[in-house]
């Protein structure tokens, strides 16, 4: 049963427009570290919000820090110096996709960010209303602030891999048990021509997203006056959004090399 979610304010935040042909390439996916990795609900007006993908390269400089609260904010550190070797992000379907069920569909899901009841539920959005949608994670509360987006228990953080070769491509994916990286070759990050082309991210959708009932809620803290003046929502200076825009500007990762099919 589908539980409806009022659309207070959605975006959608990474969708590729391109049908598959019947001949696509074929990925596989890899297991990663799932502390190298956050997704981040980002503010860039008031109270609307991206997705963004943050991977910490290990052993750098680090990329964020976590702020534990209702919710838990995101201090986004890379963008205070350069961080070319340090992380990596993916702001896009160019970057994140949904795996589902063992699958790459870039196509009959929209990845979105819908607020309700006081949170922020990233939702996987079917094109055809009649199908069931995903709820993929949330926030454990709402502020003008980076968010961190709690992925539920059935979801995890993994990578493309492409004929054997680590693709710096990641997935939002419901595989229990990916492939483990020892058999990968890291070293490989190169982009298959099917997926060479840069695709940007479709516009809202014009159906109201619609969710399944999250596996687990984070639990409601002891209301106090000082609790409720952080639940104040209040816009951010046109300075601060803009700093956080820049997270979506700049170039997420090196040029990539094509590999042979």
């Amino acid at each position: 049963m589908k539980l409806s979610l009022p659309l207070v304010g959605a975006v959608a935040v990474g969708m590729s427009a391109i049908a598959l042909s019947a001949n696509a390439t074929k990925f596989d996916e890899f297991a990663v570290d799932q502390s190298n990795f956050v997704a981040v609900a980002v503010p860039y007006n008031y109270r609307k919000y991206r997705l963004a993908i943050i991977e910490q390269i290990p052993g750098q400089s680090p990329c964020w820090q976590e702020v534990s609260g209702y919710p838990t904010t995101v201090d986004l550190q890379l963008l205070n110096f350069d961080h070319t070797h340090s992380c990596r992000k993916a702001v896009d379907s160019n970057g994140y996709s949904l795996r589902y069920n063992g699958v790459d569909d870039k196509v009959e899901y929209t990845l979105n960010l819908v607020e309700n009841n006081g949170r922020l539920y990233l939702i996987a959005d079917h094109q055809d209303p009649s199908r069931q949608d995903l709820t993929i994670g949330a926030t454990n509360g709402i502020a003008e602030a980076p968010m961190k987006i709690e992925l539920d228990p059935n979801w995890q953080f993994t990578k493309r891999l492409y004929q054997g070769g680590a693709i710096q491509h990641i997935y939002l994916s419901n595989n229990p048990t990916p492939q483990q990286p020892d058999n990968v070759a890291v070293g490989n990050t190169a982009v298959p021509p099917s997926n060479n082309s840069s695709t940007p991210p479709a516009a809202s959708p014009s159906q109201p997203p619609v969710a399944t009932q999250p596996a687990s809620q984070p639990p409601t803290p002891t209301a106090t006056v000082e609790g409720l003046i952080t639940q104040i929502v209040t816009p951010l200076s046109q300075a601060v959004y803009d700093t956080y825009n820049s997270l979506f500007t700049t170039p997420s990762t090196p040029s990539q090399s094509t590999p042979k099919p």
